[in-house]
């Protein structure tokens, strides 16, 4: 591992997410804001409201904004370069996430926390990404 790797941490859920910088492994998290600009919410609440196909509204508007996430991933890492990346999402929008991720990101990935953690302060996700370093490495 080397330790002046730059990490991408991509923190989500369906229907909103963080994006911090780690510029070295154990350093310290820098919120991005400005790399989601622009990225839209999806909206579950257009049609009618019987339980089973809104369950299915909500679950396309986690897919169509975790898809539109990937793509700004891959723009990001692109312009960016990052050596590694974490996810940190619930397990289902974390598995929609996977899914969506082109080759060249998910190839980064050296480890994912399965919890909803977009409101988290920057000392919660610091301990996330270090027990997520430690989870893949054993």
């Amino acid at each position: 591992m080397t330790p002046d790797a730059t990490t991408l941490v991509v923190v989500a859920d369906g229907h909103r997410a963080r994006l911090l910088e780690q510029p070295r492994i154990g350093g310290p998290l820098h919120d991005r804001p400005e790399w989601l600009a622009g990225l839209k919410e999806h909206h579950d609440h257009d049609g009618p409201s019987h339980i089973t196909h809104a369950g299915d509204l909500r679950d396309r508007a986690e897919k169509a904004f975790l898809r539109d996430l990937a793509k700004r991933l891959d723009d990001i890492n692109a312009r960016h370069g990052f050596d590694q990346v974490i996810l940190v999402a619930p397990p289902r929008a974390l598995g929609h996430l996977r899914r969506s991720l082109s080759i060249t990101v998910a190839r980064k990935i050296v480890g994912s926390d399965a919890h909803e953690r977009v409101d988290a302060t920057i000392i919660t996700l610091q301990s996330v990404v270090q027990a997520a370093r430690l989870a893949s490495a054993a």
